[in-house]
């Protein structure tokens, strides 16, 4: 985990090298292909125009857990023989959620990145975290008992686990300059992923993650000189 958020400063330290910067957030919703639900982000970004027309950003966008709403279950055991009974079942749901660093380059079409109205699109390279994680019921499946002190899960089952993604993508978007006040903008990426990694089987079993996915944001980015 730090060497990826040291890899995520390097990245965006060409960008500090110019005299025209712009910082910007706002909000959007991911939705997975085949995914039963979306999730809901806040995003903070940084663009540099390398020309009129053309420029680099970088966006960190963080999307809130999701509940997968499954019924799931599953065994805990008595922490001593005494304990009775010596087996619960316990039902839960699993949630997951996305941390998003994103950079790439946009080509305005129409008029200036820091003028009027303009459409603007361009390509992406991102480095995907989600964080998977089971939500288990303070009571067992039948209600009687409060198991959390005296039994345990198996130690085969791992609570919560994460899951490491590569993913490279198109983005299209619209934008609109308000003199001496700042832009908003709204933008649609399509995604897909060239490689991912789960920590363990917890993080491999999520149902809300898809190889392919859209993002549309909309915000507003103050420039600044």
């Amino acid at each position: 985990m730090k060497s990826l958020f040291i890899v995520s400063f390097l990245f965006l330290i060409p960008l500090f090298s110019f005299a025209q910067v712009s910082f910007d957030g706002g909000s959007g919703i991911l939705k997975g292909f085949g995914a039963p639900k979306s999730f809901a982000n806040v995003h903070v970004g940084i663009e540099v125009p390398r020309s009129t027309d053309q420029s680099i950003y970088g966006r960190f966008s963080y999307y809130f857990p999701v509940n997968e709403g499954s019924n799931l279950s599953t065994y805990v055991t008595g922490n001593n023989a005494s304990v009775n009974p010596y087996n619960l079942t316990v039902n839960y749901d699993r949630t997951t959620n996305y941390s998003l660093f994103e950079g790439g380059t946009r080509r305005y079409i129409g008029n200036d990145f820091d003028y009027g109205f303009s459409g603007y699109s361009g390509s992406n390279f991102m480095v995907i975290i989600n964080k998977v994680k089971n939500n288990y019921q303070k009571l067992d499946a039948t209600g009687q008992y409060t198991w959390a002190n005296n039994y345990s899960l198996s130690p085969s089952e791992e609570r919560e686990g994460t899951v490491l993604s590569i993913g490279v993508g198109l983005q299209a978007g619209v934008k609109y300059t308000f003199p001496a006040i700042g832009t908003v903008y709204a933008d649609l990426s399509g995604e897909y992923l060239l490689f991912g990694q789960a920590s363990n089987q917890t993080a491999y079993n999520s149902q809300l993650l898809s190889n392919i996915f859209f993002i549309f944001n909309v915000g507003f980015r103050k420039d600044l000189y």
